[in-house]
């Protein structure tokens, strides 16, 4: 029987200088773990440390840095292939990026870079059953990418939260005694670029008061599927559009939404080696909602 103990300690401080345009973030945690296996057991402890560094280059803009490390229990599905033993997660995550305020600060945004390294991590086996589910040990998994986030109101009747997201994540090092994977590998599961909006326009119409629509897109592409087999098929591109028609008084908020209006069939799967064939999860057709809110 594997089971896991975990305790920690947290801190954190800031510091401000140059009249608080410069400002230090320190904190740290220290973990202490004791996993069973059985009638033994493995501990292990670390201190993690956390540094953000941010600076205001103008009253609405500001660039920041960030380091962290990480140390994290985990828990396994199945036994552990080739004999291995679950260890916490380690690795660091590295980030730069620049915010901004546009709008008399209605409207902000973030544009980052990134580079994640995770150890140890559990995933599931390629030769995983539901029968005798099976976890591998990855050595090293390196996600790296860059995102750009806005949100807020561009003049008084229209409002966005839009996000893009690249991700390029692969495995950098493999276990020892692991033959199923290879470094360069691509990760399962993901889609390398993610595409996420919502727009709200209020009609300036006076006789339509508090009447607006509302439209929606969501978008993964270059989708992986969820196995570690090469030359297999990969999922299609997916595209969704949302949209609808809202009222909002002083405290009430009426909406009425369809999602999926083109009635796309959307899906997400993956190939089962166990199998020898695909499995997929269909999503709901065109539907509509609708929600009625008041504010007390």
């Amino acid at each position: 029987m594997q089971g896991q103990r975990y305790t920690g300690l947290y801190f954190q401080d800031e510091l401000g200088f140059f009249e608080n345009k410069l400002r230090l973030t320190l904190a740290g945690r220290y973990t202490y773990v004791r996993q069973y296996y059985g009638e033994s057991a493995d501990e292990a402890k670390r201190f993690t440390p956390r540094l953000g560094l941010s600076y205001s280059i103008h009253p609405s803009a500001s660039v920041y840095a960030v380091y962290d490390q990480a140390f994290v229990p985990q828990s396994a599905s199945g036994t552990i292939e080739n004999g291995g033993k679950l260890k916490p997660i380690t690795g660091n995550n590295t980030e730069f990026g620049i915010k901004n305020e546009w709008f008399d600060g209605n409207l902000s945004t973030t544009l980052s870079v990134y580079r994640i390294l995770k150890n140890n991590e559990l995933t599931t086996g390629p030769n995983s059953t539901p029968t005798n589910p099976t976890s591998i040990v990855l050595g090293q998994k390196k996600a790296q990418g860059f995102e750009f986030d806005a949100r807020g109101s561009i003049g008084a009747n229209l409002s966005v939260v839009a996000n893009y997201a690249y991700t390029d994540s692969k495995v950098n090092k493999v276990t020892p005694g692991v033959t199923s994977v290879t470094v360069g590998q691509v990760m399962p599961g993901f889609a390398k670029h993610v595409i996420n909006g919502w727009l709200n326009y209020k009609l300036p119409v006076k006789a339509l008061n508090g009447v607006g629509v509302s439209m929606g897109y969501t978008g993964l592409l270059n989708r992986a599927t969820d196995n570690w087999g090469e030359g297999q098929l990969r999922l299609p591109d997916y595209h969704k559009v949302d949209g609808g028609i809202f009222w909002e008084g002083r405290k009430m908020r009426i909406t009425a939404n369809a999602f999926n209006i083109f009635d796309k069939y959307l899906f997400s799967g993956s190939y089962y080696n166990w199998l020898s064939s695909y499995y997929w999860q269909t999503e709901a057709p065109r539907n509509y909602r609708l929600t009625v809110t008041y504010s007390f």
